[in-house]
């Protein structure tokens, strides 16, 4: 005979199970209590001079690995969130070229990568001159830094639905210029 499950358990599973596949508003991360006045304003178009290269990782054929490398090139418009002088959106577009793939355990099978879908609308916060991005919904980060006219920084993504899919620049590697 099988044991009844009690309905709060049977709430909280299926709230679970809900949340698990998208359907839940998860609240994003920010910093604004400790944040400072940008010491520049980056409204603007924002392009990389040189294709960046993004690795490509998904835990489709084994563990977490990197299967598959591309490079990209990368613009960011930004601009002023209304009411807030510590947050810029930014539509960010990218172009690959030289896809290659990288020694894996998926061997000269599928790599399981899911490309990331171009524009994405993102959310930075400033503090002089720091800007981050911190989208845990989405499992996307950036941190960099910015001058007048130069911003550099590191990317990181790494969202899990069914399975885990995500790309990442090395430290500092996303360098952009204003246009």
């Amino acid at each position: 005979m099988r044991a009844a499950i009690p309905s709060a358990v049977r709430t909280t599973l299926v709230a679970a199970a809900v949340c698990l596949l998208g359907a839940c508003e998860v609240t994003e991360k920010t910093t604004l209590a400790a944040a400072l006045t940008p010491a520049r304003n980056l409204t603007g178009t924002w392009k990389t001079t040189f294709p960046v290269t993004f690795n490509y990782q998904t835990d489709f054929c084994a563990g977490k690995e990197t299967v598959a490398a591309a490079d990209w090139t990368v613009t960011w418009v930004i601009t002023p969130v209304s009411g807030s002088e510590n947050q810029v959106d930014i539509q960010m577009t990218y172009s690959p070229t030289n896809y290659r793939r990288v020694t894996s355990s998926c061997g000269n099978s599928s790599t399981g990568y899911v490309p990331l879908v171009s524009p994405q609308f993102l959310r930075a916060t400033l503090s002089s001159t720091s800007i981050s991005i911190n989208k845990p919904s989405d499992g996307l980060t950036y941190s960099g830094s910015f001058t007048t006219d130069l911003m550099e920084g590191t990317w990181v993504h790494w969202e899990c639905i069914v399975y885990c899919t995500g790309e990442f620049t090395g430290t500092n590697q996303l360098k952009m210029i204003r246009q």
